[in-house]
């Protein structure tokens, strides 16, 4: 489903599908969570935005930012980004598999060396409106092996996070950020103490929106109102058959599908479930609100795919909550290196889809990838 991930969640053995080896979690219920973001859904496999493949072997992969901003002015922000891509100065849209592939088999102190010379570009690039950064941990060479001599399929794109804790000057209130431009287009929340994330894209030169930063009073007041609830899973009386399910679930595929291609992203949001979350094949999880920044992103730089599909290959059913194995397959637009041409590539991506029965509809809760691969390559490669 040009899947998207989730935020971590407090899991119990309780709702065990052994078929599937999936633990549901703890809150498996059909009485959904609240909605405490903003909205989404999209990702092409890996924080994969559907965007033209240029001439790359794997789909271009959009920077998320996440920024948690505290009442005295003090920030940490961690990006999650192509760390090859920015490396080679640059962006995930355009770069191509063989010098990524070269910095990852040659020396492992040429690719400290190169990266030490991107973290500092990473700070010349990156910057608090009135404020400082006062630290950052920015990925080693030891990490990005880390991950993939661990066995990472695909083994590109290489996502990494950095982490960077800074501060506001004193007096002020208002919070917004810059990034490397090289980066592309960046995904950001910002967040405060019990508020709401705020989601948004911030395109490459430009600053994001300016936000004001709530007092202690306003956080004394929001945390006032923050009750914690008891919630008890009520077993439904309503059971529905595997049978039935498979048929509504493969009906919100093919709607998913549909809308997908044509940019429908009304439809999509009435798909998902207010929690909806996705983790992607490199371990990256996306909260809604960042994938729908994603789903606004993709129709407005005019992202086509020509095919997309999806077939149920086993499903589990426990009172009114499935798991599902489903297999997708989709065709993009490519671009043939010699000849300048586009051509289709398209690709196959196995996920675990959990879906909940909600006031009669099947809703997608999470979305976790378990392998993606390159099915037809741009003639040329």
């Amino acid at each position: 489903m040009g899947h998207g991930p989730s935020c971590p969640r407090d899991q119990a053995p309780l709702g065990e599908f052994p078929a599937l080896n999936l633990v549901l979690p703890r809150n498996y219920g059909t009485d959904l969570p609240k909605l405490r973001i903003n909205f989404g859904r999209f990702l092409l496999a890996c924080l994969a935005f559907g965007l033209p493949i240029l001439a790359s072997a794997h789909p271009a992969n959009i920077p998320v930012g996440r920024a948690k901003v505290h009442v005295d002015g003090k920030i940490e922000l961690s990006i999650t980004f192509d760390i090859l891509a920015f490396v080679l100065d640059q962006t995930p849209q355009i770069v191509l598999d063989a010098p990524m592939n070269a910095l990852l088999d040659g020396p492992i102190s040429d690719l400290q060396s190169r990266l030490d010379a991107a973290k500092k570009r990473f700070m010349e690039g990156l910057a608090i409106t009135d404020g400082l950064v006062d630290s950052i941990d920015f990925p080693t060479a030891s990490d990005i092996h880390k991950v993939v001599d661990g066995g990472q399929l695909p083994r590109l794109p290489v996502m990494m996070t950095a982490t960077f804790h800074g501060h506001l000057k004193p007096g002020v209130r208002k919070v917004s950020f810059h990034f490397p431009e090289v980066m592309g287009t960046v995904v950001l929340s910002t967040e405060f103490s019990y508020f709401e994330p705020i989601s948004e894209s911030v395109e490459p030169g430009e600053v994001s929106t300016a936000l004001e930063i709530p007092t202690q009073a306003q956080v004394d007041a929001a945390a006032a109102t923050m009750r914690p609830t008891k919630s008890h899973a009520v077993p439904s009386t309503n059971q529905v058959s595997e049978a039935r399910a498979r048929k509504a679930i493969q009906k919100q595929y093919d709607r998913w599908s549909k809308a997908y291609m044509a940019h429908d992203i009304t439809t999509l949001a009435s798909i998902l479930s207010p929690d909806y979350t996705l983790k992607t094949a490199q371990g990256t999880t996306i909260k809604r609100a960042e994938y729908d920044v994603m789903l606004k992103l993709r129709k407005q730089k005019h992202s086509d795919t020509t095919l997309y599909k999806t077939e149920i290959v086993r499903m589990t059913l426990k009172d009114q909550v499935a798991a599902i194995w489903s297999r997708e397959t989709t065709t993009d637009p490519g671009l043939n290196q010699k000849t300048g041409k586009a051509v289709p590539v398209s690709y196959q991506h196995d996920y675990i889809d959990v879906w909940v029965l909600s006031k009669g509809q099947w809703l997608l809760r999470s979305t976790v990838t378990q392998k993606e691969q390159l099915i037809s390559l741009p003639k040329g490669k």
